[in-house]
């Protein structure tokens, strides 16, 4: 029902010709049975007469049945290349937070195996349909000939789909439980990815890890799917079985109760073979449709951002020139873990100023990533206001605000495209003099400003992480432990060069370090320790 309100939520025009397309199609083969039984059982006029109409309704079944089920199946896929776009804007538009909360796995399952499950259930829908509306005008058709044979057949058919039900529930507790399973087996792919080189030099991690963790969820998942299986096939046996089974109820009523003439319980019993096969369709698409129930409802727990087709349609628009970004009283609260504990940082109290290089030190934990996601804009402050020039920065801004931040975290991502100020395309005379600088001329390819290939060593990817973002030409750059992979001729180079060149060009520059022998090169450093932030004085020891 869920995949039917999504489809008639966004495609509503076009669901009801194929309903209506699906209700001609069940119409006509019901007229071919009712066809069968009037002219071909019992002859009335010339046969080659009889013979061609009978043709030519068995063209129209064609055609109209062809249409609606290509139509179905048009639009299922039309359904799932929206539900990815979709997704994916979603995924983009929702807040850093939520993101970490879910995790890659989570979300990797969600655009794969979900949507997968979606296809194959939309796959599946035109059949199930169809059969649905050949069954309810078969049996209409039946009730005509003879209301007390359709009385006992519609018992023998209510005891069929009860048992079915059941079957089919457990059916659907089988698939949820496998689709909960693929989040574990998604996190076990990303660990023999991420972990291949931990993984390749501990082999009896490897094989504790394999064994314990990733053969564990594989058996589960698989179990889970047999038992899924088994109980929709014991389903489809069980309603096949049935369904032959109403053909003996019906002569035993005609012929020892004598309900109804022998040429009706014929009628009644090449109309009930004739259903049978597009009622063991449907059972056999019960699964499909339960996979994709399922995994709607995967996505829908989710919780992402709202769907809005736009990028960057912010109310209000912040200036590029800025003069001063103050924190006051600034409180960030982590969600509480398994283990109890809840890491906080604040209340912060920081003023960057326009053009001047800010150096951040701490340890491990003390804060500095929270600061650095909060400067950014990617957190959201809990408590306290982030200013820019007087002006709070708030959800009617907050993107606005990101759009003045180029970055390169810790963890970066290094995208191929080269995009200039604004999105525009990068100035091929600005990529050949920055990776000059950056020393990557001989190691890097760029065509159609895009990086051509990126498969080179932890250092130069972060000095073209750094193109990247001095490419996008935006006035703060946050640098996070940008140096610490670097050789030390460049990073001296990286310090006495790069960040002075910076902040010739009216850049301002936050960056995480703790390479003390440059600190002289900072006009101010600040310093995190366990969530608070203190600015040091010049002389550090």
């Amino acid at each position: 029902m869920n995949l039917l309100c999504l489809m008639f939520g966004q495609f509503r025009w076009a669901l009801l010709l194929v309903f209506m397309l699906s209700i001609s199609s069940a119409g006509l083969a019901v007229w071919v049975i009712a066809y069968t039984n009037d002219n071909l059982l019992h002859p009335q006029n010339n046969l080659g007469t009889t013979l061609l109409e009978f043709a030519g309704l068995l063209a129209s079944v064609l055609v109209i049945g062809t249409a609606s089920q290509i139509c179905m199946t048009t639009l299922g896929h039309r359904l799932v290349y929206q539900l990815r776009r979709t997704i994916v804007k979603r995924i983009l538009d929702t807040d850093l937070e939520r993101l970490e909360q879910l995790g890659p796995a989570r979300l990797l399952a969600s655009l794969n195996s979900d949507t997968s499950h979606l296809t194959s259930a939309f796959i599946s829908l035109p059949s199930a349909i169809y059969g649905l509306v050949l069954n309810i005008g078969g049996f209409a058709y039946l009730a005509w000939l003879s209301q007390p044979l359709f009385m006992a057949t519609s018992a023998w058919m209510l005891l069929t789909i009860s048992v079915g039900w059941l079957l089919m529930r457990r059916t659907h507790a089988r698939i949820d439980a496998a689709r909960t399973i693929e989040d574990l087996l998604y996190e076990d792919y990303q660990a023999a990815l991420m972990g291949r080189k931990e993984l390749s030099l501990n082999r009896t991690r490897a094989s504790e890890f394999y064994s314990q963790e990733f053969d564990r969820h594989a058996a589960e998942c698989r179990d889970q799917e047999i038992a899924a299986d088994i109980f929709n096939g014991i389903n489809e046996n069980w309603a096949n079985v049935m369904i032959l089974g109403s053909i003996g109820l019906i002569f035993f009523l005609v012929q020892d109760v004598g309900w109804a003439d022998h040429a009706i319980a014929t009628t009644y019993s090449l109309t009930i073979l004739f259903l049978r096969s597009s009622l063991t369709s449907m059972i056999s698409a019960v699964p499909s449709l339960i996979g994709g129930g399922v995994a709607l409802d995967k996505l829908h727990s989710l919780q992402l951002a709202d769907y809005h087709p736009e990028f960057g349609a912010e109310d209000e628009i912040l200036p590029n020139s800025w003069h001063q970004l103050h924190f006051k009283s600034v409180h960030y609260c982590y969600p509480k873990t398994e283990r109890g504990g809840r890491f906080a940082v604040g209340p912060l109290n920081f003023t960057l100023h326009a053009g001047e290089i800010v150096f951040l030190i701490g340890g491990n934990g003390s804060g500095k990533s929270t600061f650095t996601r909060l400067l950014t804009g990617l957190y959201q402050t809990q408590d306290g206001q982030i200013l820019l020039d007087n002006k709070p920065i708030n959800e009617h801004n907050r993107a606005a605000f990101r759009s003045l931040f180029s970055s390169v975290f810790s963890d970066f991502h290094l995208f191929h495209r080269l995009l200039g100020h604004n999105g525009t395309a990068a100035n091929p005379d600005k990529i050949h003099y920055w990776l000059e600088l950056l020393a990557l001329t001989h190691k890097v390819k760029v065509k159609n400003s895009c990086l051509l290939d990126t498969r080179l060593s932890q250092g130069q990817r972060k000095r073209l992480a750094l193109l990247v973002a001095i490419l996008e030409d935006r006035p703060i750059l946050v640098l996070d432990e940008w140096a610490a992979d670097q050789d030390p001729a460049y990073r001296r180079q990286f310090y006495a060069e790069i960040l002075p060149l910076l902040k010739k060009l009216g850049k301002t520059v936050v960056a995480v370090t703790h390479d003390e022998h440059y600190f002289h090169v900072a006009d101010r450093i600040f310093k995190m320790d366990e969530g608070d932030l203190v600015q040091l004085s010049r002389t550090i020891n």
